[in-house]
């Protein structure tokens, strides 16, 4: 005796005995009533991002801000000393930290345009040269007025990688798959701290702080040239299999053609209170993000009496648990939704989800023991990773003209590092007032549970135009 049961997923049927061993069957059209046994056969899916050649472009943009992320790592760990040697008090070191965005925030929005209008191959290659220089340019300052120019330049550099990654996105990965290409290339933001910490305190303890900084700006050179042999459009791309090739310029309408900017982008995205919504929330996350990547060192230095090698082992996890997770909250939130809830930005309630979650940093001074402490600094730092790749994500989702992109994308993320720029100067201000990390993380909590409403109110309505089909 069998039950037969069709299974609509590969019109296989199964032939499930009384041993309750399932074997597959496939019907032969030649035989009426009966079932011939068959291996199943699942053929690889030739459109799948994990199994396809186009991995490899998401995983450039990946080491793009693992790179990019490192650089800025090395500033905090190396800050401590720095500060011992020039005589800085912490709302000087703030002051120091914040000056990389002073830069960083004047130039996404241009950069972004620029990727519209110049291609993101031209820009990438650009801003990588310019940050890789900045970088070893720290390593000769000979106080702050120095290390602040010095900052400038990589500011000016590294604030190209975000909004043109997601440029890219755009331009390689179907709809259904941007939560988890922008989830992937995001997660090089925490995963290049979880790995440089360690090894830039080990520079700093052992080699000095000078040459760590030479040594962490060489790597751009190495991913220049990656890049430049690499990356095409998906339509020029000779590395890409042809069947690849053809699915993407199908499903993609940008893949074979660099788009051309709209003149009045800027205003025209302004004036849409989505906008607005998708900036204000990217700056609720990037504020407790920039905490963490500036602060967390002196925070488990200070508050938490450690020494500047056991510290960097306990920012090294929080950040590698970030990466991971975030990665695959993105691949959730792609099959979880169809096409039509993408477009529609019904990613936003994991973005919420996220937020909510991120929150924990409330509790992370109010716990004595420093394990728990960390555990909570993993849970909130994994949850803002996550949500400031979703909000990309929904970004990309609700623009639906491909010309607006790279704009968009660099106004969004303008508004995560304007409330960056603020976060390491109030926090040194806070410090020094308080004496303690107290008030920092409550301001953190407070700013994200203002970001979860903002998402949940602002954000529904797609950034569309009627002159876009004209």
């Amino acid at each position: 005796m069998s039950i037969l049961v069709d299974d609509p997923r590969d019109n296989l049927i199964y032939s499930k005995s009384r041993m309750g061993i399932v074997l597959p069957t496939k019907p032969n059209e030649n035989e009426s009533g009966a079932a011939e046994l068959i291996m199943p056969r699942r053929p690889r899916d030739p459109h799948s991002l994990l199994k396809s050649k186009r991995i490899y472009i998401v995983l450039l943009l990946f080491f793009n801000l693992f790179i990019n992320y490192m650089n800025r790592t090395n500033f905090s760990v190396a800050a401590p000393v720095m500060a011992r040697e020039f005589g800085w008090d912490p709302e000087i070191v703030g002051i120091a930290f914040s000056s990389f965005m002073w830069m960083y925030c004047l130039c996404l929005v241009p950069w972004g345009w620029m990727a519209d209008k110049i291609g993101t191959r031209r820009v990438n290659s650009y801003s990588v040269l310019v940050w890789s220089i900045g970088a070893i340019l720290t390593s000769l300052a000979v106080g702050l007025g120095t290390v602040i120019a010095a900052q400038l330049v990589l500011g000016l550099g590294e604030s190209a990688s975000l909004p043109t990654a997601g440029k890219v996105v755009r331009q390689w990965f179907p709809a259904g798959e941007r939560g988890l290409a922008t989830a992937i290339f995001s997660a090089g933001m925490f995963a290049g701290p979880s790995i440089s910490s360690p090894i830039a305190a080990w520079f700093v303890v052992h080699l000095g702080w000078r040459l760590s900084f030479v040594i962490f700006g060489s790597f751009g050179f190495a991913w220049l040239l990656l890049w430049l042999l690499w990356f095409r459009l998906p339509g020029d791309c000779g590395w890409l299999p042809e069947a690849e090739r053809e699915y993407l310029v199908a499903e993609i309408p940008e893949a074979s053609c660099e788009s051309k900017p709209r003149s009045g982008n800027v205003g025209k995205l302004l004036s849409r209170k989505t906008t607005w919504g998708l900036l204000l929330t990217q700056g609720t996350c990037g504020y407790t993000l920039y905490l963490y990547l500036y602060w967390l060192p002196s925070y488990l230095i200070q508050a938490r009496h450690m020494n500047l090698m056991r510290a960097s082992w306990f920012i090294s996890a929080p950040y590698l648990i970030a990466a991971i997770l975030s990665i695959a909250i993105g691949r959730i939130s792609d099959r979880s939704l169809r096409s039509q809830a993408l477009k529609q930005g019904k990613r936003r309630i994991f973005l919420i989800v996220c937020i909510l979650l991120s929150s924990a940093v409330i509790f992370t001074n109010l716990v004595s023991n420093e394990f728990v402490a960390i555990g909570l600094i993993a849970v909130s730092l994994t949850s803002v990773a996550s949500a400031l790749s979703l909000n990309m994500a929904i970004t990309n989702d609700l623009v639906r003209s491909a010309e607006m992109s790279g704009t968009a994308l660099g106004i969004v993320i303008l508004g995560g590092n304007l409330f960056g720029l603020t976060s390491p100067i109030v926090t040194g201000y806070l410090v020094k007032t308080r004496g303690g990390f107290d008030g920092s993380f409550y301001l953190a909590g407070a700013l994200l549970l203002s970001g979860a409403v903002i998402a949940g109110t602002m954000t529904k309505k797609p950034l569309s135009f009627a002159d876009e089909l004209s």
